[in-house]
């Protein structure tokens, strides 16, 4: 009986430390646990600061500006955009009838004095027109269109060989005059424009510098920008052209508007996007 109570004791005994141990081992390795997330978050965060603290104490920052540039200049040609339109009953008599009117337009002009070469033919096409006579019935006829443009550099006598023809009575014109720069005019406007904003540019940035005790040190990027869009005449600047648009003569009699032949200036814009390293001033 003894010997059976002492061993049931010692079973008892070796059982609880057993679990004693178990439990003990567990919680040692739960704080070791919690010790180990303690410290590796510890680390990031001490990563995360001086990463921070390098970033801005090493790193070099950078001004952007952008410069802006528009040089005008008197145009040196007068556009004139003539329309020739036509009629008829059938298709090939309208073909016909508007070729003709084309070259008596031209023979007219040539007469005038302006020269064979500036005048070009554009936009020649004839397309059926309905006329509407009552629910259910219509008129076919043809419409013959063509437009003549003549583009020479602008002088007075040439203004008046010009309005001479427009007004000739045997063919019945509508036209548009304006005045444009010349292909010579535009290159040399936009490739002094974009130096000039290049300099628009330095000036703004020197200004912001000396106002924020800041040093220029070397440009980092030159972006050359369109603000009006990708066309390549996107960065015409145009106020107060002339544009006249003129109608058919209703007669002899007709008067035409006096013009006023004074073409005003015509500004090329250029814009660019200037970049430099900055430090501050010591």
């Amino acid at each position: 009986m003894r010997t059976l109570f002492f061993c049931h004791i010692l079973s008892n005994f070796s059982l609880g430390s057993i679990v004693l141990a178990s439990t003990h081992f567990v919680k040692q390795e739960h704080i070791a646990m919690r010790q180990s997330i303690a410290t590796i978050i510890a680390i990031l965060f001490l990563t995360t600061s001086l990463s921070g603290q390098i970033n801005s104490l090493g790193r070099e920052n950078s001004l952007v500006v952008k410069g802006v540039a528009i040089l005008k200049q008197t145009p040196e040609i007068l556009n004139a955009r003539i329309t020739v339109k036509v009629t008829a009953d059938k298709y090939n008599t309208c073909q016909e009838k508007l070729a003709r009117a084309i070259d008596q337009a031209k023979t007219i002009f040539i007469k005038r004095g302006i020269d064979k070469g500036v005048i070009h033919v554009n936009d020649l096409n004839v397309s059926e027109r309905r006329d509407y006579l009552t629910e259910g019935h219509y008129k076919i006829s043809y419409e013959g269109n063509s437009v003549i443009t003549i583009e020479q550099e602008y002088s007075l006598n040439y203004s008046k060989k010009l309005l001479s023809a427009l007004q000739n009575d045997s063919v019945n014109f509508q036209y548009n005059l304006d005045f444009i720069l010349s292909e010579k005019q535009k290159k040399e406007l936009r490739q002094k424009a974009i130096g000039d904003a290049i300099s628009d540019a330095k000036e703004k940035a020197e200004a912001i510098a000396a106002s924020a005790n800041l040093k220029l040190s070397r440009i980092r990027n030159v972006t050359f920008t369109d603000d009006s869009g990708s066309s390549n005449e996107s960065d015409l600047v145009q106020e107060n052209v002339l544009n006249f648009r003129g109608f058919p003569m209703m007669s002899k009699e007709f008067v035409a508007p006096v013009i006023d032949f004074n073409p005003k200036e015509i500004g090329i814009r250029k814009s660019v996007i200037v970049e430099w390293w900055i430090e501050e001033k010591r």
